[in-house]
C-alpha cells in the first residue's frame, strides 16, 4: 500500500515530462514500502541539484547548456585595458595589429593611454602610459616595402618566466600619415611619416608620466647591425638576426637597453638588469646557438636561440662585451664531463675531456679545415701523376720494352759474367726470376 504523503515524487519526477519514471517509483514503493526511504533520498537529491542549477548566473547556465567540446579555446586575456577614447588627440585608422590579436583596428591616443578601437567604436584592448614598461620601433625584416613595427610592453609582460599578459604589436607603413586625424597633427609633432609622428607622440606622453622609460627605442648602427646583406633592400643595414626558439622562427634585435625576441607570440624582452649571463653553444662551421640565462628572481631559466649564422658571431660578441654581459660559455656547468668509462685514456683524450664545449667545437672546426685544406697546385700535380701512371702506361711500357729489346740485340749481357759467384748458389731446378719491366705490375 502506497504511503499517503508521496508529494515529493511529483516534485522529483514532475508530470507529464517524467510520467513513466514517476509511475515506476510509485509502483515500487507500493509493492515494497522498505524502498520508500531510498527513493525519498534520491528524490531530495535530484530536487536540490535542480534548485542549485536554477539559482546560477545566466552566463554560467548558458555554458552548461551549450558545451563546446570542439570549439577553439578562448583567447588569453588582453593587456591592461584603457577603457576610454574620450579626448583622443590622434586617431590612425586601418592599423594592422599582430599581437595580441591579428586584426585591423583604429589606433587612438588620449592623454591617458593608447587603445585599439573597433569599427563600432569599442575599445578592444589598450594600455595606459603609466603602465608602459618599454616601447620600441623596429624595421620589419624581409619585406620589400619598408614598414615599421611598434612593440609596447606593459609592466609585467616582458615574456620572461612569471610574466603575465602580452605585448602590443602593430605595423605602420613608411609614408605620410594620410589616415591620421586629430588635434595632434597641429600640435608641433613631426608629421613627415607615420613613424616620426607616433614616436614624437609616445615620447611626449611617456616623459612626464610615471613609466619606467623616457623615449621610444630604435636600432642604431653604433649599437649593433648585421653584416649579412639584405637581398630585397640592397645598401641598407639590417638590424635583425634570424634565429629559432624551438620550432619558431623569429628575429633577435640587439638594442641599447636590452635584447628583444620578436615578432612571434610571445615576444620576449631581456633588459640588461634581468640577464644573468649569456653563452655560445652548439657551434658549427656555419651556425651557433645563443643561450641567455635570466636572473634567479625571474626564474633563472636558460632561453636558447638556435641556428644563428656564423657571420654575425663577431658583431654579437662585440655587443656582449661592450655591454659587459657575463659570458658563461666556459662555465664549469657547460664543460664536457670525462667519465673515463674505458679506463685510462691517452694524453690527447684526457686533454680534450677537460675542455669546454666551446673550446672543443673550435678545435673540431680547425681540424676539419686542416683536413679539407688543399695546397695550390696539388690537385694539378696529382692529376698529372695519375695520367702518367694510368693513361700513358701502355705507351711507356711499349717504348720501354722496345728499348730493352734493342739494347739486348745490340749488346747482349752474360748473366753469369755479370752476377759472378752468385749464380753458383741458385738451385739448378729453380726457375730464374723474371725481370720486372718498367710499367708492368
Amino acid at each position: 500500500m502506497l504511503p499517503t504523503d508521496c508529494s515529493w515524487v511529483d516534485v522529483a519526477f514532475p508530470l507529464p515530462a517524467q510520467i513513466k519514471l514517476n509511475t515506476s517509483v510509485r509502483d515500487a514503493i507500493a509493492q515494497d514500502p522498505k524502498y520508500l526511504t531510498l527513493f525519498s533520498d534520491i528524490g531530495s537529491y535530484i530536487t536540490s541539484i535542480r534548485d542549485s542549477v536554477g539559482n546560477e548566473p545566466a552566463a554560467k547556465k548558458r555554458k552548461l547548456d551549450t558545451p563546446s567540446a570542439g570549439a577553439s579555446p578562448a583567447p588569453p586575456p588582453p593587456p591592461t585595458k584603457s577603457t576610454t577614447t574620450d579626448g583622443a588627440v590622434l586617431t590612425v585608422e586601418g592599423i594592422s595589429f599582430s599581437v595580441p590579436q591579428r586584426k585591423k583596428f583604429s589606433l587612438a591616443f588620449t592623454g591617458k593611454g593608447v587603445s585599439a578601437v573597433s569599427v563600432a567604436g569599442a575599445v578592444e584592448f589598450g594600455v595606459d602610459y603609466d603602465n608602459i614598461d618599454y616601447v620600441c620601433c623596429l624595421p620589419v625584416p624581409d619585406k620589400a616595402a619598408r614598414q615599421w613595427n611598434f612593440c609596447i610592453f606593459p609592466v609585467g609582460a616582458d615574456g620572461l618566466p612569471g610574466s603575465s599578459g602580452d605585448a602590443l604589436v602593430f605595423t605602420i607603413p613608411d609614408g605620410a600619415p594620410k589616415t591620421a586625424s586629430g588635434d595632434a597633427l597641429g600640435g608641433g609633432y613631426d608629421t613627415t611619416t607615420y613613424r616620426t609622428l607616433l614616436v614624437d607622440l609616445f615620447n611626449n606622453y611617456l616623459k612626464p608620466s610615471k613609466a619606467r622609460i623616457s623615449a621610444v627605442e630604435e636600432p642604431k648602427e653604433s649599437i649593433f647591425f648585421s653584416i649579412i646583406p639584405q637581398s630585397h633592400r640592397k645598401g641598407e643595414r639590417a638590424f635583425h638576426i634570424k634565429a629559432h626558439r624551438g620550432s619558431k622562427e623569429g628575429y633577435l634585435f640587439f638594442l641599447q637597453r636590452g635584447i628583444l625576441w620578436a615578432f612571434k607570440k610571445p615576444l620576449v624582452y631581456f633588459s640588461f638588469g634581468n640577464i644573468d649571463s649569456v653563452s655560445y653553444t652548439s657551434i658549427t662551421k656555419r651556425t651557433f646557438n645563443l643561450s641567455i640565462k635570466v636572473q634567479e628572481d625571474r626564474g633563472g631559466a636558460d632561453i636558447e636561440f638556435s641556428m644563428i649564422d656564423q657571420e654575425d658571431y663577431t658583431g654579437i660578441d662585440a655587443y656582449i662585451k661592450a655591454r659587459k654581459l657575463n659570458d658563461a660559455s666556459m662555465a664549469e656547468s657547460r664543460r664536457a664531463k670525462n667519465f673515463n668509462v674505458n679506463g685510462k685514456t691517452d694524453g690527447g683524450d684526457a686533454e680534450m675531456g677537460g675542455l669546454g664545449e666551446l673550446e672543443k667545437a673550435l678545435f673540431d672546426a680547425e681540424d676539419e679545415e686542416e683536413e679539407d685544406y688543399v695546397p695550390d697546385g696539388q690537385d694539378d700535380d696529382e692529376g698529372s701523376g695519375h695520367d702518367s701512371d694510368g693513361g700513358g702506361s701502355d705507351e711507356d711500357s711499349d717504348s720501354d720494352e722496345n728499348g730493352e729489346m734493342e739494347s739486348d740485340g745490340e749488346q747482349s749481357v752474360d748473366l753469369q759474367d755479370e752476377l759472378g759467384s752468385e749464380m753458383e748458389d741458385v738451385e739448378p731446378d729453380a726457375p730464374k726470376p723474371k725481370r720486372v719491366r718498367k710499367g708492368r705490375v
